[in-house]
């Protein structure tokens, strides 16, 4: 399968206008509920306190800054899309949250200007999948969280079905040597523990959402038979287990949430 993404063309994709933001609205549409489940995962699993400082890392547009920001916490939210960055600008002031999130324009894998050890909790979500050198992002994030931090993370699971077919649709797309830039991949979890210890991190836990859902594409909302039916069978997994904490489910979730922290040992 195809692993490696282009180190210029996928960060120059993400950053240019009218392309993620065509079809990034995880908050909007059939799918909602799908990604709904990971705020819930954050909320029933982490210990937020309205004082901590929390740094969302590819925010997109805000979503997990927005939702800490009403707790409370002291946010700073980066991005690689300045286009992304005033989305999120706009719904932060539409929140009744101008002030309590600062907007900060950076990639992952360079957090140099932000405070080093400062932040109680690092969040990396719908982002794993979209990072050339994860290996690098993780080192700049480990640089940036305090000692006693945590760091929450999503990815998607090259064990799920989901991410079996999607492997399998870039398969063909390489196979073809087609010239449309492949933008994402998958990881399985034993990849995921590799590349956090490598960096400074361990897994805590782990949970996966949608083992039915075999389709989480927020840009293929077709209204025909075959997207309604395995969205009707991935909304009836989530009315009996909106996620799946741990073992072999969690971890064939199509996407699976990770806590982790930092540990003593240093990053590569």
């Amino acid at each position: 399968m195809v692993d490696e993404l282009d180190p210029k063309a996928v960060p120059d994709y993400f950053s240019n206008p009218g392309t993620v933001e065509r079809w990034w609205s995880p908050d909007q549409g059939p799918l909602a509920f799908h990604y709904d489940a990971e705020l819930a995962i954050l909320d029933d699993h982490l210990k937020v306190d309205p004082a901590q400082h929390v740094l969302d890392v590819g925010t997109g547009r805000g979503r997990f800054a927005i939702h800490m920001a009403k707790q409370g916490c002291r946010v700073v939210a980066v991005d690689i899309s300045r286009e992304m960055l005033g989305l999120a600008q706009e719904a932060a002031h539409e929140a009744g949250l101008d002030g309590q999130i600062r907007f900060h324009e950076s990639s992952a894998d360079d957090l140099s200007d932000l405070e080093q050890g400062k932040f109680d909790l690092v969040l990396c979500m719908e982002l794993f999948d979209h990072l050339p050198d994860l290996g690098r992002a993780l080192a700049s994030m480990r640089a940036v969280i305090g000692p006693e931090g945590r760091f929450a993370f999503t990815y998607v699971a090259s064990e799920s079905v989901y991410g079996r077919l999607g492997n399998i649709y870039r398969w063909l797309k390489s196979w073809r040597k087609s010239d449309r830039v492949m933008i994402s991949r998958t990881y399985s979890l034993a990849e995921v523990e590799r590349q956090l210890a490598a960096n400074g991190f361990e897994l805590d836990d782990h949970f996966g959402v949608g083992v039915l859902c075999l389709n989480a594409q927020t840009r293929l909302f077709q209204d025909n038979l075959l997207f309604r039916s395995t969205l009707a069978l991935a909304r009836a997994e989530a009315r009996r287990w909106p996620y799946h904490r741990g073992g072999r489910l969690a971890r064939m979730g199509a996407h699976v949430v990770g806590i982790a922290r930092p540990t003593t040992r240093g990053s590569r």
